[in-house]
């Protein structure tokens, strides 16, 4: 065996053990790498010279301190940047440079975690956003507007973490700012419980105003034919012709030249033809009113059936203080109350509707597109259906904005791009514009009050007076109120005797000020709501020793993991007594909370940080490209992932089923996206699918596809990525910040593969790019919006940003390759089948993010021994999900402070 040979073997092995030790705690680099050093390093870092006063020989190959591993962290960047070796040194081979960087890196990812290790360490922990949030909403029956607070995951990872949680003298301030906010909030619900509201609007009232409309184009456009030839008669006057051409060659159309009727001698003003409108040009208004495209279009839509008894839903005409007919607007007064309202609209499509115009928007605010939900329309103008939408109003309600709801054609107006977009292409296919295609006979909102619902425990707890209409409590009634909402409020413990005092002498300041006494006693409470008590998750340990929790630790542990929320009285009285910390009484409450729906809380937060889910929200596809990927499709392939999880837990399913199954959770919406028969209901549902399905399982789903890519064209560097870390549990290292962009790529017109296998030529990049790549190459057939294809294409950008026609190259997607030291795969249905062997990985990476998010601390090397008892207990049951919630909240460390 050649050096080179040997070399290339000690390093392959040296990868293989390091990663073993990874997997064992310790970051160590195998003594073999010293062969390497030797070669290319000693010379310049040795014994005889340091170049750079850094000397590598007697590096010390187990990391166990900060100043090692920043030695080596020093060796990873400059070999990575490709300063060292320096080029005219000797170069180690390509393949063996990149098998030690990837060597390296993975060992550093280890030291950092063996550094970082808190030794099953809690921080003690202020409830987070989303705690905050609903801990309000579980004390006072109020949802209230939280995200002026700071954000939770400042150094990543879960926002249970209790190192992420800061804290400030400002954050106090915003806590008893909101506190005082939720107080009033609940209040008002108190106060409004038995009112009933209902406003009813027919359709035809907006038919109305586009007849009116009509006769008022028809007269504006005979009125502005009358001042054009006016204005071109006084254009044409010999003595105006030197003044005529200079602003004919300033204008670059006739629009623009009439709007200059001023500087031409005796053209008459447009107001003396009735064009007369406060703070706008009136010769634009002349201008707009000859053309006949808005005319035409406000015909066509009067001469649509049933026009009379309804209203059309098409594309934006003109500003939305004049007239709209793309969607139909609907204020809630303002004078009504908070509470919970339903939504109903009457609507139907038209017999010739294609399928994929057969949806309705329903949000808030039109102009900012804040889609709520989206239904199919399966009624008819003559046998329309009703929708019934919920709709919780709040003070946090009380603008235009947030009171202007809105239903129109799903993505008919996402962004005024995408609006004048679908106009323009309606036009040039049929002269007039967007073919209408839903009718609305009647929309209403109505307040359905709740009489029988009880009072949320912080407002029962008071039972006093809420507002000034009975007489103010004696301060004995005050006090035992005061009690015993801090009591609710600190999930069960009882407030000392001083703190009462003190609230107590804050409600008589108030009152002294001024204040009548449902004002004093709202900023009384809002103290409450903003005392450390409540604001903090205390566990105390004074002598800082490992201890078990007390039974009203564990249920308050327990219960802001499984609902992100406090404990409910039941589960207090357990702790209280002692009965929960019997393990039999601690499984039947864990299941009776799963199967609780505010489970679905911690199920949310939790799927959306574990599967890494922002990137759906950072940024919006190319609609042109992606014309059918809307808001309302975005909005349901989010939802498709979420409701994939609530099935599988609450079904307690394999977690297998994750990585593919036989079925989709879907609702109508994706159901025609994916071009999958079987949706029945209206919301999400469990539709079987046919063995040659792509979808089943993350893989199969479009808004994970979307993640992986820029809204234009796939990653499939990001789509690898994502991959190895949340499926295979196997985590690329962090991307080096020094690794020089490869310049000979840029401008070539290159299919994917050809691309990317240019980048793994260069050591650096190949170190991790030959275990990402092969993955994201399988991905390739969906594209940037999730949908199945077969062929790709590319064109090379000019120098102003456009794409050139003349550089297009296309090709037949081949999603066959290998993964690194693995098996090969033909297609992504291999590649499907290979990651779906792998669910012992998946299994991991799942239970280590369930330890992390329940007790708020990365987990450690001393969390090994956990980890594989929630595996070994789920794999008994098939990796049944709930297997690793019981076997986690069963184990010591759950149990330990």
């Amino acid at each position: 065996m050649n050096r080179l040979s040997l070399l290339i073997a000690v390093l392959l092995s040296a990868y293989t053990s390091s990663h073993a030790a990874e997997a064992q705690g310790r970051a160590v680099m195998d003594q073999r790498h010293k062969a390497l050093f030797q070669e290319t390093c000693v010379s310049c870092h040795g014994p005889d010279k340091q170049k750079g006063k850094f000397r590598v020989d007697d590096l010390p190959f187990e990391i166990k301190d900060i100043e090692t591993a920043e030695k080596w962290q020093k060796v990873l960047n400059q070999m990575n940047s490709g300063d060292m070796p320096p080029e005219d040194e000797k170069q180690p081979k390509n393949e063996a440079k990149a098998d030690f960087l990837d060597d390296l890196a993975n060992v550093m990812v280890a030291a950092r975690r063996t550094l970082g290790d808190q030794n099953g360490v809690i921080t003690m922990r202020r409830l987070n956003r989303r705690e905050y949030k609903n801990t309000l909403r579980e004390l006072l029956g109020v949802d209230v507007n939280v995200s002026d607070l700071p954000a939770d995951s400042g150094a990543g990872g879960f926002d249970t973490v209790g190192a992420n949680l800061f804290m400030s003298a400002n954050q106090f301030e915003q806590y008893q700012l909101l506190g005082r906010e939720a107080v009033e909030e609940a209040f008002a619900w108190q106060a409004a419980a038995g009112v009933e509201k209902k406003l009813h609007y027919e359709g035809e009232t907006t038919t109305s105003i586009v007849k009116k409309f009509v006769e008022h184009q028809i007269d504006a456009k005979a009125r502005a034919e009358r001042w054009v030839k006016a204005v071109e008669e006084a254009a044409a006057k010999p003595e105006n012709k030197d003044i005529v051409a200079k602003v004919r060659k300033e204008s670059k159309n006739d629009s623009i030249f009439r709007r200059e009727w001023a500087r031409i001698p005796g053209a008459p003003n447009p107001r003396t033809f009735g064009f007369d409108k406060k703070g706008e040009n009136d010769a634009d208004l002349a201008n707009d009113s000859l053309g006949a495209g808005w005319l035409k279009y406000h015909q066509y839509y009067m001469s649509q059936p049933a026009v009379d008894k309804g209203a059309y839903l098409g594309t934006q005409t003109r500003h939305p203080a004049e007239l709209n007919v793309n969607y139909i607007e609907l204020l809630v007064p303002f004078d009504w109350p908070v509470g919970e309202y339903v939504v109903r609209v009457c609507v139907g499509a038209t017999k010739d509707a294609p399928p994929e115009r057969r949806f309705l928007d329903f949000g808030i605010y039109a102009r900012t597109g804040r889609v709520m939900a989206t239904h199919e329309i399966t009624g008819t103008i003559e046998k329309p259906q009703v929708i019934e939408i919920p709709l919780t109003m709040t003070r946090s309600n009380m603008t235009r904005e947030n009171r202007l709801l809105f239903v129109r054609e799903k993505g008919s107006w996402d962004t005024n791009e995408e609006g004048g977009r679908k106009r323009a292409e309606a036009v040039k296919r049929n002269g007039i514009g967007p073919e209408l295609t839903l009718w609305v006979d009647w929309i209403e909102v109505e307040r359905v009050p709740k009489t029988d619902k009880p009072k949320p425990p912080g407002i029962a707890a008071l039972s006093i007076p809420l507002d000034d209409k009975s007489p103010a409590p004696a301060t004995p009634e005050l006090r035992t109120a005061l009690e015993r909402f801090a009591t609710e409020a600190f999930r069960g413990t009882t407030p000392p005797k001083g703190y009462i005092d003190r609230l107590l002498s804050l409600y008589d300041v108030r009152r002294k000020a001024g204040d009548k006494h449902s004002a004093a006693l709202k900023e009384t409470l809002a103290v409450v709501l903003s005392s450390p008590m409540y604001l903090y998750l205390a566990e105390p340990t004074p002598d800082e020793k490992r201890r078990q929790l007390t039974g009203m630790e564990l249920a308050t542990r327990l219960s802001y993991f499984l609902w992100s929320a406090p404990p409910d009285k039941q589960l207090l009285d357990l702790g209280r007594n002692g009965d929960l910390q019997k393990p039999e009484v601690l499984s039947a409450q864990t299941e009776l909370m799963l199967n609780d729906p505010r489970s679905s809380d911690f199920l949310e937060a939790f799927t959306h940080q574990w599967l890494g889910l922002d990137r759906i929200d950072f940024f919006e596809v190319n609609r042109a490209l992606y014309p059918r990927f809307d808001t309302g499709t975005k909005v349901a392939a989010k939802g498709e992932i979420h409701e994939t999880m609530a099935y599988i837990m609450r079904s307690n399913a394999s977690l297998r089923d994750l990585l593919k199954s036989d079925y989709v959770m879907i609702n109508r919406v994706l159901a025609h996206y994916y071009g999958i028969t079987g949706v029945k209901g209206d919301g999400y549902e469990k539709v079987s699918l046919p063995k040659d399905s792509p979808r089943g399982g993350l893989l199969g789903m479009a808004a994970i596809h979307f993640m992986g890519g820029n809204g234009e064209r796939t990653s499939p560097v990001e789509r690898g990525a994502w991959v190895l870390r949340k499926l295979l549990h196997d985590p690329p290292p962090p991307a080096p910040a020094n690794v020089p962009a490869i310049t000979r790529l840029a401008g070539k017109v290159l299919t994917t593969h050809e691309r990317l296998l240019a980048h793994q030529e260069d050591p650096q990049c190949a170190s991790c790019h030959r275990k990402i790549d092969p993955v994201g190459f399988g991905l390739e057939n969906f594209d940037a919006a999730g949908q199945w294809r077969t062929e790709d294409s590319y064109m090379a950008i000019d120098a102003n940003g456009k794409a050139d026609p003349k550089s297009k190259k296309s090709w037949t997607i081949e999603a066959a390759a290998a993964l690194y030291k693995g098996p090969a795969f033909k297609d992504f249905f291999g590649l499907r089948d290979i990651i779906a062997s792998k669910s012992d990985a998946f299994a991991r990476s799942f239970s280590e993010a369930l330890i992390e998010f329940a007790l708020g601390r990365p987990p450690g090397f001393r969390d090994e021994p956990l980890i594989a008892g929630m595996i070994q207990q789920a794999g008994k049951k098939d990796l049944a999900m709930r297997e690793f919630i019981h076997a986690l909240v069963a184990s010591q460390e759950f149990h330990t402070k």
